[in-house]
């Protein structure tokens, strides 16, 4: 199956979306949405889920 080239990109394998995945509450997050394998899920979290930059930014305040 050919993907079009225009069809969005997410997660930090800059994939099209597929199977799980996962939205980040980062308010500015630039991603957004994440597949489960890539950020290391299986299921779907409890509450609040940041991506690994936007937990970074976080940490720091």
């Amino acid at each position: 199956m050919e993907i079009d080239k225009d069809e969005p990109r997410y997660c930090i394998c800059h994939q099209v979306s597929y199977g799980e995945m996962v939205g980040c509450d980062g308010e500015d997050c630039e991603i957004e949405w994440f597949h489960y394998e890539c950020v290391g899920l299986t299921t779907k979290p409890k509450g609040d889920w940041y991506c690994p930059d936007c937990l970074k930014k976080r940490n720091r305040k």
